[in-house]
Order: C-alpha cells, then structure tokens, then sequence
C-alpha cells in the first residue's frame, strides 16, 4: 500500500473533530501539569483524584464512582487510591451499605493539598478560557463536549 493510500484511511473531515479536540486536552492538560500540578507537589493522577473528591458530598467517593469519573479501570483506581493514602491524602473506610465495597475520603492533609492546587489550576483555567472564550462561548463548548461525552460513553465497540 503506497504512503498516500494510507492516508487515504484518514480522511480530514473525518479525523480533524476528534484530533482539534485531542490537541486541545493534551495542550490543556499541559499547563495544568506544569502551572499547577508541580507546583502543588502533586502528581497529575492525584490531583484529579483530590478534585473529584473535593466535588462529592463529604469529600468521599466509592471506588467504583471514582473509576466512572476518571474514566479508568478498578485496577487503575486501586493503584491511584494506594498511592494517594500513601502520601497521607485520602482514606479507605467501609461502605455501611455495601460490606464488599470501600469509601475513599480527604483526610486533612487531602484538602490542604486541594487548598494548595484549586487558586492554581483556577489560575490556568482562567487564562485559557477566560482570555480565549467569552462567557457565551464557554457555555456553547461546555454544552458541546457535554453532548461528545454522552455520546462516546454509549460506544461499546464499533463494526466497520
């Protein structure tokens, strides 16, 4: 197969949605890394972590709920929790209601290093969309990869 044939099986209209939006998380999630994250003394994973826990109600979340947010698998988010109880952020304690399943909550060290990372990563966040979108705009973008998220979590697999 010649090399343009090949780049025949990517089609600009076709590719260029999914790719605009890739090039913009990976750029987004750069600068987060290196104007909030480090500077926190965190590593990325964590921080999401500490961010969706800060999110929940009582700053706990199951397992399981902490795998459907971050997109990730249980071993992923064993690994995660085990690293983040480690570094003194989070604690396990049993689910009341579900004897096979654990709660993972802030411990104080947790939210001073939320405390630490939130004017931070406010900070990016603002200068990437507050200085490129207005407010209206951001709303359209929220409600469009809202509407891209939805859709891709139905996809199981696709058949050619």
């Amino acid at each position: 197969m010649a090399s343009s044939d090949v780049a025949d099986l990517f089609p600009a209209d076709v590719v260029a949605p999914s790719a605009a939006m890739v090039r913009a998380s990976i750029a987004v999630a750069a600068a987060i890394d290196r104007a909030a994250v480090a500077p926190a003394g965190l590593e990325p994973a964590t921080s999401d972590l500490l961010v969706r826990l800060s999110l929940s109600p009582q700053q706990r979340l199951r397992g399981v709920d902490i795998g459907r947010q971050l997109h990730i698998g249980p071993t992923k988010v064993s690994r995660l929790v085990d690293r983040a109880e480690r570094d003194g952020y989070v604690v396990r304690t049993p689910d009341p209601d579900d004897r096979r399943a654990q709660y993972v909550s802030l411990t104080s060290d947790g939210v001073d290093a939320a405390t630490r990372f939130a004017p931070l990563v406010s900070g990016v966040v603002q200068r990437i969309f507050g200085e490129t979108l207005s407010p209206d705009e951001q709303v359209i973008l929220i409600g469009m990869l809202d509407r891209i998220s939805e859709a891709a979590d139905t996809i199981e697999g696709v058949e050619p």
